[in-house]
């Protein structure tokens, strides 16, 4: 954890490896376990699941909105603005836009769900590649 003064690159980095393995690896997880054919509520289903409960562990579940706004908190002062942080930051609220679809009932096209969630993995590996430069 990242304490209140100016983070280290080291620490940084640090930050960005841990989310790309608790939000960018583990959002996808649901979706990449249905089966092609899956129904409509089982699509459903996923999507929430990858969204409120992205990240399981010891300490119980939690959602990708909350990883978001841990990671963000730690690094925005560093990181916003840049062009990849800020890349990164669009698609994450790309993706967790579907979690409101989901429960609101809306229609979900399984592939756009599958495409914005891994724009997620993607933008944070342009994240700690850049961070990684610096």
């Amino acid at each position: 954890m990242i304490d209140n003064r100016k983070p280290s690159h080291t620490d940084i980095i640090d930050a960005v490896l841990d989310v790309k393995h608790d939000l960018g690896k583990y959002i996808r997880m649901p979706m990449v376990m249905l089966p092609e054919d899956a129904g409509e509520a089982e699509v459903r289903a996923a999507v929430l699941a990858a969204l409120q409960r992205t990240r399981s562990g010891p300490r119980g579940d939690r959602s990708a909105r909350e990883i978001w706004a841990g990671f963000r908190g730690e690094v925005a002062a560093v990181l916003e603005g840049g062009p990849a942080f800020d890349a990164l930051a669009l698609a994450v609220d790309r993706a967790l836009a579907w979690e409101a679809r989901a429960a609101g009932g809306a229609a979900i096209e399984r592939g756009a769900v599958e495409a914005d969630l891994a724009a997620v993995g993607a933008r944070i590996q342009e994240l700690l590649d850049e961070v990684s430069l610096g």
